[in-house]
């Protein structure tokens, strides 16, 4: 059966200036597109600065049209166990089964009048896995995703991991196409904003700051690259890419 690969590789590094450009963790990354259009994201994901670190295991699957049919997350947060939970998403159903440290064995049951569109998992190329669902015939602008649902609402993904879902959806913002380079080479990019915020200077913990991220223009939307403002102020970079056909 043939089926195709991704490999990716993307640095975290930061912006702050008492550590600009200091290394500050990474995500490897593999993407598997099968014939019938299918994918699965399998994402580990290491963030290795204080305040808190976090160690996150994730694979998502999604069905031809890119919505999310399943998946697992696993969260480590200062060498400490935090939670595992498992993930199912029919037409009529979002479901979770897990455990976690806070709130021991959990079982979360949502039925749905409409499929599950989103389901943010906080690995970096898991967000831009988020921005396939903007409408580009629309052209440039804002445009706000309904039924979405994610593993956590911590900035870093460091609780959890639970199913909840997002009541004002996902604001995404699509900047425009651009040409640009990174660590792993030259790539046709698309550039999106998430998240309604757009003031950069605001260094409140209480909203996410702006987030831009470029990913690859291709139709498998791998991140190219990617920050936060604010009080964040983080940058993510693709460093490794490879792509091929598998037979197996």
């Amino acid at each position: 059966m043939e089926h195709e690969t991704i490999r990716g590789r993307l640095i975290y590094t930061s912006k702050k200036p008492e550590k600009l450009d200091q290394v500050r963790g990474g995500e490897t990354f593999i993407m598997t597109r099968h014939v019938d259009g299918r994918r699965t994201l399998r994402a580990l994901c290491a963030i290795d600065e204080n305040s808190p670190r976090v160690l996150r295991d994730s694979i998502v699957s999604y069905d031809a049209n890119w919505f999310p049919t399943d998946g697992f997350v696993r969260i480590t947060v200062d060498e400490a166990f935090v939670g595992s939970s498992w993930y199912r998403f029919t037409p009529t159903l979002a479901e979770c089964e897990g455990y976690t440290e806070q709130e021991g064995r959990i079982s979360h049951r949502f039925l749905l009048e409409r499929p599950v569109r989103l389901f943010g998992t906080h690995p970096i190329q898991a967000d831009a896995l988020l921005t396939q669902a903007y409408d580009r015939s629309k052209g440039p602008g804002p445009q706000v995703i309904t039924d979405v649902y994610m593993c956590s609402f911590h900035h870093r993904g460091a609780d959890g991991p639970v199913l909840l879902r997002r009541k004002r959806g996902l604001y995404l913002d699509f900047v425009g196409e651009e040409r640009i380079t990174v660590l792993a080479g030259e790539f046709d990019a698309l550039h999106f904003r998430i998240g309604a915020s757009t003031d950069d200077s605001y260094m409140g913990t209480d909203i996410h700051p702006p987030y831009h991220i470029w990913v690859s223009a291709d139709g498998d939307y791998v991140t190219l690259r990617a920050f936060c403002t604010g009080y964040m102020q983080t940058h993510y970079e693709l460093s490794e890419y490879e792509k091929r056909v598998n037979f197996f």
